[in-house]
């Protein structure tokens, strides 16, 4: 289990969606950081596997390692209206 730092005690309880306070702005707008800190964090190691793996180069581009299927090229044909 994590814990944050407040100002009010030393620690207190990670806020998840069953334990957060909806009506509470306060509390609703520290659940919202705390939940794209993670995501941010998690997004970063997704990117540095990525590129490591060289599905990414260094500008965020995608390189594929296989070529695509015929249908799934810019070029394809292929028609999935119906």
């Amino acid at each position: 289990m994590r814990y944050l730092e407040s100002a009010m005690a030393s620690n207190t309880k990670e806020l998840t969606i069953l334990n957060v306070d909806f009506h509470n702005p306060e509390e609703l707008a520290r659940f919202h950081a705390q939940e794209l800190a993670i995501y941010r964090e998690r997004k970063k190691k997704i990117v540095v596997d990525l590129k490591r793996e060289g599905y990414l180069d260094e500008y965020g581009n995608w390189h594929f390692k296989e070529p695509l299927p015929e249908d799934m090229r810019p070029d394809s044909k292929a028609d999935f209206t119906h």
